[in-house]
């Protein structure tokens, strides 16, 4: 563990994460609450980060919690729901100027205030309010519903459902649109108290500060009632493919979307293979110098953009190109030949030394601001591999072609997505 970041147990399944950080003028607090996907649940938790921070029992209403952040020197607060291999993850945010700038003490205020927003929320006739609810479950329907226009992310997410039918990760973090309606202000209300007294917690906090100070009044202010906490389990990353699923679908769009994924078979925790899938993955389509915008992009013209990623938890790598509808079949073609000759070892010493470049430099820009360090040890606390940023440097570095070749050597095509005109 690195020097500036240590790992505190608070007890009942909540977990204290201080991070130094000197650079920083400002100090964020951040509490992760993890869900285990579940369609049932999915669209309660994507309304709570907003409605939890639209008012409390002390601050009522937007204004007076606006006031309030205000008269804290203009701190401010955010709450989002994100997807973590087939967690949903439910966040909270409080960002606030470091004390040595000011000529006050903030900090425990600041806790007391986030303290009374999460544990204290404005509850009327037994459930939220429900002028408050009805505007959140607008505002996230049209979020549902903005996801068409992302075209690129739109095939992404088809991709995902298609492929891992049947699977928790094929579950939307933003829930569905057809359960809006079914939820009541009580329900959900119900639901909130549920899942704080049996959800893992996870408080981070990110800045220059007094060690001592912040875990005293961490411990003392954050009251969260618990009861008996859910196990989450491990994602499944293996998968026996009998047939590629092929799925085309038409849209009116000038530009036709071409997703492939494929199953790696990679567990993210065996280092030996999993440091060398995502080099290679670098390789194969992680920016300019790669097989896929050299032999696709710029020698071929095929496409308007073209990359590929791994999904960490699942070991799903994916590649995503924007094409001409013409092309689709080319297209394709070319990609499976580029993976293929990664897998035989023809992988030069420049796309091995520019994609483990791209790679670290990415890994050290995270502490560049504020934020990127919390969510980062956060992840690896929740995946359980507690590796530094310095571990994960040293293991890009060291990965070797022979390495990826045998990283590759379990990747199967799944899926092929097609969204044309």
């Amino acid at each position: 563990m690195e020097k500036d970041i240590k790992k505190i147990n608070l007890g009942k399944n909540i977990n204290l994460t201080l991070i130094r950080a000197e650079k920083f003028k400002s100090n964020l607090v951040s509490i992760y609450i993890q869900r285990l996907l579940d369609k049932e649940e999915a669209t309660k938790n994507a309304l709570l980060p907003t409605i939890i921070t639209s008012g409390c029992e002390k601050y009522p209403s937007l204004r007076e919690t606006s006031n309030k952040l205000d008269d804290l020197y203009g701190s401010s607060m955010i709450g989002d729901v994100s997807k973590r291999g087939e967690r949903q993850v439910i966040s909270f945010k409080i960002i606030s100027t470091n004390e040595k700038y000011l000529d006050e003490k903030i900090f425990t205020d600041v806790i007391e205030f986030f303290n009374e927003v999460l544990n204290k929320p404005l509850v009327v006739d037994g459930g939220f309010n429900k002028e408050y609810l009805d505007i959140e479950k607008t505002n996230l329907k049209d979020r549902i519903q903005a996801k068409i226009n992302d075209k690129g992310r739109y095939a992404l997410e088809r991709t995902f459902e298609e492929m891992c039918k049947g699977e928790r990760f094929s579950i939307s973090e933003i829930g569905y649109e057809e359960d809006l309606d079914k939820i009541s202000p009580s329900d959900l209300y119900e639901h909130y108290k549920h899942i704080i007294k049996t959800s893992p917690i996870d408080i981070v906090v990110e800045g220059d500060f007094d060690e001592n100070e912040v875990v005293d009044i961490i411990s003392k202010n954050f009251t969260f009632e618990r009861e008996e906490i859910i196990e989450i389990p491990r994602e499944e990353y293996k998968a026996n493919i009998e047939k590629v699923k092929v799925i085309e679908e038409k849209m009116d769009i000038t530009q036709g979307k071409l997703v492939m994924g494929y199953r790696t078979n990679v567990d993210f925790r065996d280092e030996d293979k999993y440091y060398p899938l995502v080099v290679g993955c670098n390789v194969l389509g992680g920016g300019p110098h790669s097989k896929m915008f050299v032999n696709i992009r710029e020698k071929e013209s095929l496409c308007y953009y073209i990359y590929s990623s791994v999904e960490k938890y699942k070991g799903i790598l994916f590649v995503s190109s924007g094409i001409e509808v013409q092309n689709y079949e080319k297209t394709a073609e070319l990609v499976k030949k580029q993976l293929e000759s990664i897998k035989s070892g023809e992988i030069s010493i420049d796309e091995i030394e520019n994609s483990k470049s791209g790679l670290i430099n990415s890994m050290k820009s995270l502490s560049d601001s504020i934020g990127g360090m919390s969510d980062f040890y956060f992840a690896q606390g929740m995946s359980k591999t507690n590796s530094t940023i310095e571990d994960i440097i040293q293991n890009i570095d060291k990965v070797k072609s022979e390495d990826i070749v045998k990283a590759f050597e379990s990747i199967e095509l799944d899926t092929v997505y097609f969204l044309r005109n």
